[in-house]
């Protein structure tokens, strides 16, 4: 099925990355993608969100390439080609499947960061991207020179805090690999709700429709996830937004926490500027908030994606990581 579905992401245009695959702690084949250049000024470790791939950052790291950072990323569990068939998209793992992606993470990494330890490796992290990346500062605070975190969320409330007995409960009933569209209508529900003249249940993406088209488009980012997902998300969202937890991160690393004020995901920049204030009640030295106006969830796929390319690029200068 993988050999079918490359065409995926080889027919939208000429990309600008190789594949290569790692063995993860648990054996598990990952999926990476590089964005070369000779002499880079720094390196730039992406990390991509829910139900999406690395392919979609294609136009972003090709971008960064000609700023002169090396880019790379990989597919995470139940993601793109590391899950390869699109029937095992949506799916980390039996148990522990948080702590997996964030070990996956911080593993590729490590192996960027010891063939150039002498250059600045910046982690990004989207969605629930951000969230993973989150973790691993917690967990491994030495990791990581400067973090960006694209469309973060705040504490969930109490749809998140039952959020996780309620995946468990129906993975047990059901099977924690079942695929569950109750569990993805909660999620996504009220996602679409201020947009006007709606066009497609994704609207709130992006303002930019062919975006929006091609992810609709896109098999693997248009599956529905399993139960045991849906756990180890409330589980990773919970254990993120711990204040306690985030005293643990390094208090000098930089972090630049970047939104759109109107993305469903961030509380309409409410979320993001909860994170903002936990951070800084945490002690954390260097934490910077942009909200981008009308932007909705994908910023650096919106339709001012280069104003936001600019802003990541000169904050990364200011924090002399290049």
């Amino acid at each position: 099925t993988l050999k079918n579905n490359n065409a995926i992401f080889t027919s939208m245009k000429e990309v600008g990355y190789s594949n290569t695959t790692i063995k993860s702690h648990d054996e598990t084949s990952l999926v990476i993608y590089e964005w070369c250049v000779p002499n880079p000024k720094a390196f730039i470790h992406l990390v991509h969100g829910m139900s999406e791939h690395a392919a979609r950052y294609d136009h972003f790291a090709k971008w960064l390439n000609d700023k002169g950072y090396y880019v790379y990323s990989s597919d995470l569990r139940g993601h793109g080609k590391t899950a390869g068939d699109i029937s095992k998209v949506g799916f980390f793992a039996f148990d522990k499947g948080w702590d997996k992606v964030v070990n996956d993470i911080k593993l590729i990494h490590e192996s960027y960061k010891q063939k150039s330890p002498t250059l600045s490796h910046i982690i990004l992290g989207h969605s629930m991207g951000s969230l993973l990346v989150r973790s691993l500062a917690i967990d491994y605070p030495k990791i990581g020179d400067g973090y960006i975190l694209s469309a973060t969320s705040g504490h969930p409330g109490i749809k998140g805090i039952g959020g996780e007995p309620l995946a468990k409960t129906l993975g047990f009933l059901t099977g924690k690999k079942n695929k569950s569209k109750l569990l993805q209508d909660i999620t996504f529900a009220d996602f679409n709700k201020r947009i006007k003249n709606k066009k497609s249940a994704k609207d709130w993406l992006s303002r930019d429709e062919k975006i929006v088209k091609e992810y609709l488009n896109d098999p693997y980012c248009m599956q529905i996830f399993s139960n045991q997902f849906f756990a180890d998300l409330a589980h990773g969202v919970l254990i993120t937004n711990n204040g306690e937890r985030m005293k643990k991160m390094n208090k000098s690393t930089p972090i630049l926490l970047l939104s759109g004020t109107d993305d469903p995901v961030g509380l309409y920049g409410i979320g993001v500027e909860e994170v903002f204030h936990k951070m800084k009640k945490a002690d954390l030295h260097d934490v910077e908030l942009k909200l981008f106006e009308g932007g909705r969830h994908e910023m650096i796929n919106e339709i001012n994606k280069i104003e936001v390319f600019e802003f990541i690029d000169n904050w990364i200068t200011s924090k002399k990581l290049k």
